[in-house]
């Protein structure tokens, strides 16, 4: 494989080796949401439920205030409950 490896949709495919990042969480979050898009487009889902998928991770992740790797579940949980005070 040329591609080190890596599967099809992997977010060292969207990523540039050796190149240092300006704001990684948000530069992986955004490389990874490009290759799980890909995936889905690989599985022929339709490109609005993609979109639509992807519009709410982010969404999620800007509401709960924190990345999807940081979260936990007490995290979501807290969140959700100053949202409803």
């Amino acid at each position: 494989m040329s591609d080190g490896g890596l599967g099809p949709g992997s977010a060292g495919l969207h990523l540039a080796a050796g190149v240092g990042l300006l704001r990684p969480q948000e530069q992986a979050l955004a490389a990874m949401l490009d290759g799980w898009g890909a995936q889905q487009m690989a599985r022929r889902l339709a490109p609005a439920t993609v979109t639509a998928q992807r519009r709410a991770v982010v969404a999620f992740a800007a509401h709960a205030g924190a990345f999807p790797w940081s979260g936990t579940a007490q995290l979501a949980r807290e969140r959700s409950y100053r949202t409803l005070l």
